[in-house]
């Protein structure tokens, strides 16, 4: 008796709140947007949702700017997103920055964060620090990573960091990193770790891998020792890749065997890549072809290059190929 009590109370709250969105109710309007949405209504959501931001409904605004997001139509959201955020919402002036950012304008999405980062707003902290972090401001940069990580934003706790690292503090830096990683976990870490890679965001890409690697992951550890290999901290590449290689990492053995050569022991690294090879390491298997080929073992160089060729590995067949010619021209 009660749930169909319940029902028609609905259903009364329902018609009643129609009646006074017809008759031009912003709140009312705004109500029927939202319960169009619950419905999965998008246009009768839209619909409403315009006329109650029309009407000057700050909430209405922001939710009709969201929906515009979504149905990709981002102009027509930002002019809402806008609407918003003059009038006050601090949600809508952090969204807003994220819509200027992606149309390439840094200078109006640093100050739509700045501005929603000063009225409390988190996201908008993290998303402003690591703007001024890759414009090498790192003061602002640490202060706005701060009250990102401070309120926990893993963000945040991840650019805090990477300023920290940038400034040489990384033993300031460690207690963020496994803060991040109690609060995320290692894969979503390691894939904002390769976002960055790709912006070539080193030094954002070394926190994030930091992070994931004190949550255990061993190929987090591996990407940390690549970047710092790859920017000439082969130290402390080597002794990431060495935890990693103690958890059975192939990449990491496979690694520990580049660095040995560079250092001219060939044979710490044909043990290391011998060790890789076991695991079935591909790139193990031409890197011994080729240590096997300088020291004119050509047999041998033939036996690893056509095992990476074998995986359809396009370096170890062209490996294979010049072992053969060389071999006919002498």
């Amino acid at each position: 008796m009660g749930a169909e009590k319940r029902k028609w109370n609905t259903r009364v709250d329902d018609y009643l709140n129609r009646k006074a969105a017809e008759r031009g109710h912003v709140i009312a309007m705004a109500r029927m947007g939202s319960t169009a949405l619950e419905r999965g209504d998008l246009d009768g959501a839209e619909t409403w949702f315009r006329k109650a931001a029309e009407g000057g409904d700050r909430v209405a605004m922001g939710n009709l700017a969201h929906l515009l997001n979504e149905r990709g139509v981002p102009e027509q959201a930002e002019r809402w997103y806008r609407e918003a955020a003059t009038a006050g919402d601090s949600h809508a002036m952090s969204h807003l920055g994220n819509l200027c950012a992606r149309r390439g304008d840094r200078e109006a999405a640093e100050d739509w964060w700045r501005r929603a980062a000063a009225e409390g707003r988190v996201e908008a902290m993290a998303e402003l620090a690591r703007s001024r972090h890759r414009g090498g401001d790192l003061e602002e940069a640490e202060y706005w990573a701060g009250e990102a990580a401070e309120a926990g934003n893993v963000e945040g706790m991840i650019t805090l960091g990477a300023v920290l690292c940038d400034t040489g503090r990384t033993s300031e830096a460690d207690p963020w990193w496994r803060k991040a990683s109690e609060e995320a976990d290692a894969a979503s870490l390691i894939k904002l770790g390769h976002q960055a890679q790709q912006r070539g965001d080193l030094t954002r890409a070394e926190s994030c891998f930091h992070a994931a690697a004190a949550a255990g992951a061993p190929d987090a550890a591996v990407r940390l020792g690549l970047v710092l290999h790859r920017r000439g901290e082969l130290d402390a590449a080597e002794r990431w890749y060495l935890k990693a290689a103690k958890r059975g990492d192939a990449a990491a053995m496979t690694n520990l065997g580049v660095l040995a050569n560079d250092r001219n022991d060939p044979g710490e690294a044909t043990a290391w890549y011998r060790k890789a090879a076991e695991l079935g390491s591909v790139p193990a298997y031409t890197n011994l072809g080729r240590l096997a080929a300088d020291h004119g073992n050509f047999q041998e160089a033939e036996h690893w290059f056509r095992a990476a060729a074998d995986t359809g590995d396009q370096a170890g067949l062209r490996d294979l190929e010049e072992l053969y010619r060389n071999r006919q021209r002498y």
